[in-house]
């Protein structure tokens, strides 16, 4: 995790851009400074030769025990174009000049960690929005222009590509890129977290043959969210429109979002000109069914967290509304869910430092047993025998009644917190 808006060890009591690189052990579940960056009592002269500027909201992929990062926003929002890698080896920031083609200046573009390349669609640069694509090769160390700046309504005669937009949520799944949401307004600024200009689309694109496809949601901006029930995947289900979510996939390819900033489950005003609100909603993309389904969390936004004990896994406990957040998934089903700017366990705004850990294996269980039972209904036509004795089987592995219970529960998926907000950096 690097650099990011927030708080050092300096206390100025003025959030800053940081620059401080950091690394979390999923065995140890702590963290650990891998470079101080310029704003902490640690920071020594050798340490400053060459490092980059502190920035939040920057591109990044790793590969091979390196991370390479693009751009983002430095001192006074200003919109950067740099590249730079890192050597997790040797604690080492490298930056990489003289290259021959690169995107221009922004932050916050949509990106794509597929293979040895970094993908990089839109953002938002100096009161202008993109909605170019390019890829980072992270062998060769070179940018190509996959297609240049479209007509940004995202619709042109038989060509379908996404307006442009920044703060988009995105995964990889099964070869597969998608993209939801994100803000189109090119005058939208991160402390008045406008709502006007918010998106709740959803696109794929596939690498291999450079085609875009819409698959659903609105394609003009300001919508409420739309949900029925709790686990079910309905065709009117709709993430309401938002930015800065945190995204990531299940075991089976499905597509998790968490929160943002962005319109919960009541009306938008008709002219959009209220500021967003923060969200704590969880939502799952179903990929073969192409359908959204509500897991749990809140349908209302700007809530509190609910704060029990460390590592203690209860369906009470939840994060509180938030946005510009990290993720890691851990495998197979459960991901890490660190800061952003939301409310605390007393409803206060400001920036978080709490760890949070969301287990969704029993959802995705729930998924293959229902999968297989359909299977063994159909193929028991001729066969009743030998599906009574894999029913059996299925049963002894999990049983039936609790996988109904957890569907209709009221939060699908586990809440713990990991770590104590006094015991961070």
């Amino acid at each position: 995790m690097f650099g990011g808006n927030g708080f050092s060890d300096i206390s100025t009591g003025v959030p800053r851009v940081l620059n401080d690189f950091w690394l979390y052990d999923i065995a140890t579940g702590k963290f650990k400074l891998m470079h101080p960056g310029s704003f902490t009592a640690n920071a020594t002269d050798s340490e400053m030769i060459e490092i980059p500027e502190g920035r939040h909201l920057a591109a990044s992929c790793s590969y091979n025990e390196t991370l390479f990062m693009f751009g983002g926003f430095g001192i006074g929002g200003k919109s950067l174009s740099d590249s730079w890698t890192f050597d997790l080896k040797h604690n080492k920031w490298t930056r990489l000049l003289n290259m021959s083609s690169a995107p221009s200046s922004r932050g916050h573009s949509g990106v794509w960690c597929y293979n040895s390349s970094l993908y990089l669609f839109g953002g938002l640069g100096d009161k202008i929005i993109y909605n170019d694509l390019w890829v980072f090769n992270m062998l060769s160390l070179k940018w190509e222009e996959v297609y240049g700046l479209k007509n940004l309504t995202g619709l042109m005669g038989n060509l379908v590509y996404p307006m442009g937009r920044n703060g988009a949520c995105t995964w990889v799944s099964n070869n597969v890129f998608y993209l939801f949401g994100g803000n189109s307004n090119p005058l939208f600024t991160y402390t008045l977290q406008q709502s006007t200009g918010l998106m709740s689309d959803l696109w794929k694109y596939y690498p291999e043959t450079k085609v875009w496809f819409y698959v659903s949601g609105p394609l003009f901006p300001g919508h409420k969210s739309v949900l029925n029930g709790i686990g079910t995947t309905v065709d009117s289900n709709l993430p309401g429109s938002r930015i800065s979510s945190a995204s990531w996939t299940d075991s089976h390819g499905h597509l998790w979002l968490f929160g943002g900033a962005g319109n919960d489950d009541m009306q938008p005003d008709a002219y959009h000109t209220r500021s967003s609100k923060l969200l704590a909603d969880l939502w799952r993309f179903h990929v073969k069914e192409e359908g959204w389904a509500f897991m749990g969390g809140s349908k209302s936004g700007d809530i509190q967290g609910k704060y029990d004990k460390l590592d203690a896994k209860k369906h009470t406990s939840h994060p509180g509304a938030r946005t510009e957040m990290m993720v890691w998934k851990l495998k197979p089903n459960r991901a890490v869910i660190f800061g952003g700017v939301g409310h605390d366990g007393k409803g206060i705004d400001g920036y978080l430092n709490d760890l949070w850990s969301v287990d969704f294996s029993e959802v995705t269980e729930n998924d293959y047993l229902i999968s297989t039972l359909s299977l063994l209904i159909f193929v028991g036509l001729g066969t009743f025998s030998l599906v009574m004795v894999l029913i059996i089987l299925l049963c002894l592995r999990q049983p039936f009644s609790a996988t109904v219970r957890r569907l209709n529960m009221g939060h699908s998926a586990k809440y713990s917190r990991l770590i104590n907000e006094e015991s961070m950096f």
